[in-house]
């Protein structure tokens, strides 16, 4: 069991740092700028291992949203909702969520010079969008699957859902204005922010009517 584990955490790293190659030499060269023979040598493995990892350069340069997220944070994420009460959430959820993010994103290996020309390369290619936009589903059922783990909830649970939603928002915000050239705040500050902005928007607003339930016809009876 202790063999299969560490098996699955080199082939997890592995993949990891060919992503984080393959980004780096998007942001250094443009897509277009390197071969698969160059990343693999980069990464110090043959074009067989490559191909056991990834069908193509584009996909490597993508990413696997799931695979980028730590084991240790992963964990520490869902352990941090062992006190949430049956069919509800955690009350330390959003601030463990801005832990987590941070986290994630100290743990970048590029630089953020190196994200912005990513991003940069990426978007001046037109037949990478439709595949960014299916990593991004990814990234959002792999926090989904965490999210499960954590509260107990169902992966369609509406609390569940409205705190996936909320959580893309937030850091669809603070990612840009953190490579935003010339940005001198931490990344933690301007998440913080739009979570403190979000707390006092709910906490501001009225409770809304409960809506009456819709009568049942006699067709919908039958």
């Amino acid at each position: 069991m202790e063999a299969c584990g560490l098996r699955e955490r080199k082939r997890t790293a592995t993949k990891v740092a060919i992503i984080t190659a393959a980004r780096t030499l998007t942001a250094a060269r443009g897509v277009n700028g390197f071969t698969v023979e160059e990343l693999c040598e980069k990464v110090g493995i043959s074009r067989r291992t490559f191909f056991n990892y990834f069908p193509a350069k584009e996909d490597a340069i993508l990413g696997s949203p799931a695979d980028e997220i730590p084991a240790d944070l992963a964990e520490a994420f869902i352990a941090g909702g062992s006190d949430s009460a049956p069919g509800s959430v955690s009350p330390s959820l959003l601030a463990d969520f801005v832990d987590f993010a941070v986290a994630l994103m100290d743990r970048m290996a590029i630089s953020r010079g190196e994200m912005t020309a990513l991003q940069n390369a990426l978007a001046a290619e037109p037949r990478l969008l439709q595949k960014a936009m299916h990593g991004s589903r990814e990234a959002e059922e792999a926090m989904a699957a965490l999210l499960s783990a954590r509260e107990g909830l169902p992966a369609d649970d509406p609390l569940l859902r409205a705190a996936l939603t909320l959580f893309r928002c937030l850091t669809e915000r603070a990612g840009p204005a953190f490579f935003e050239p010339g940005n001198t705040r931490s990344y933690r500050s301007i998440l913080t922010g739009s979570v403190t902005a979000m707390q006092e928007l709910f906490a501001a607003a009225a409770p809304l009517p409960t809506l009456p339930a819709s009568p049942t016809s006699p067709k919908d009876m039958s």
